[in-house]
């Protein structure tokens, strides 16, 4: 008889001051029907009572504790330390559904490249526990049916979690860790290097709880996380080609018009004004056209009180005067510049 696929799954979970839902988080990975796992804490310096939490669930959790360094920096540790095959993150604020491992274990058995990215629908709910909206990955990839055989179609479209994946240790091995450098975009800089090299399979099921707070959304964070998603959208943006476009959208403008969407729905504003600079180049007409830039609308809009707090001013007139890629470089430079 065939010996039933059964790995060893890690469940890690990244953690700081997460006294408000970490509970929650370890009962949903404790629960899951699933047994051969593992489930990895990492307090990345919290100071609050998450260590006397973690602590509380004995054996059944596999503890360790950090400076604080950023999410990135925990989860590395957590892959480090893992003795699973397969790694599985949960946020400590987010939920498992009970059979969240199972199924991705179960699809992963029908296929014979184990190291197949495994990802899943989620729900997204508020601090409330209210239900804001569910994915449905599959509709979006039945309106044009070559997307699913597209290695890069689920992180240009931004259609997927880092919690509603299952990903093999080999996947690490071969593409590296979470660069600790990226603090806002951390995990869809990991996903485009991982995507690239490996293929994805999706369960249409929702088997993730992803919780919406405001605390994550603080203005220092918004103002990163433009610049940095802005940035790797750019980078993927060069390098894709005719064909792999076309592999995802049924038109070149469709992708243009798509991604138009997405960044002006997502506010990455760097990224916008590139893609619209980039649409004029190859005479293709998007909804906005160039946007001609109101400083004191923008100063309202980001929330500045002050000329000398609107980086974004300094940015817009750096793009004008040396381009987007030039002024992007610079960024990077600036931003992740070792210390």
């Amino acid at each position: 008889m065939k010996e039933k696929f059964n790995p060893l799954v890690s469940i890690v979970i990244p953690v700081y001051n997460g006294n408000n839902y970490l509970r929650e988080a370890l009962d949903s990975a404790i629960a899951q029907t699933y047994k051969n796992l593992e489930i990895i804490v990492v307090n990345d310096g919290s100071t609050d009572n998450t260590e006397e939490i973690v602590l509380s669930y004995g054996d059944k959790i596999r503890y360790f504790s950090k400076p604080n360094g950023g999410t990135s920096t925990a989860l590395n540790l957590g892959i480090e330390k893992m003795r699973g095959d397969y790694f599985s993150w949960l946020s400590h604020d987010d939920l498992y559904y009970p059979q969240k491992i199972a199924r991705s274990v179960e699809e992963l058995s029908k296929l014979e490249n184990k190291n197949t990215i495994i990802l899943s629908d989620f729900e997204v709910i508020n601090e409330d526990n209210k239900k804001l909206y569910t994915t449905r990955c599959l509709e979006h990839i039945n309106a044009y049916p070559s997307r699913e055989y597209s290695y890069l179609y689920p992180v240009i479209y931004n259609m997927t979690h880092g919690c509603a994946q299952l990903i093999s240790k080999a996947v690490f091995d071969a593409v590296g860790l979470f660069d600790e450098k990226w603090i806002m975009t951390h995990d869809y800089e990991f996903y485009y290097r991982a995507f690239v090299k490996f293929p994805h399979k999706l369960i249409p099921e929702v088997l993730v709880t992803v919780r919406n707070s405001p605390s994550r959304l603080s203005r220092r964070k918004y103002l990163r996380g433009n610049i940095e998603c802005s940035l790797l959208y750019i980078n993927i943006l060069e390098n894709l080609s005719e064909e792999d476009i076309l592999q995802i959208a049924p038109t070149i403008k469709d992708f243009f018009l798509d991604m138009e969407y997405l960044f002006a729905n997502a506010d990455y504003s760097i990224a916008l004004d590139y893609l619209e600079a980039l649409a004029e180049g190859k005479n293709i007409i998007t909804r906005f056209g160039r946007r001609k830039l109101n400083t004191e609308t923008f100063y309202k809009d980001t929330r500045m009180t002050t000329k000398s707090e609107c980086v974004f001013v300094k940015l817009i007139r750096n793009i004008k005067n040396y381009g987007v890629i030039n002024t992007c470089k610079k960024i990077y430079k600036k931003i992740f510049r070792k210390k």
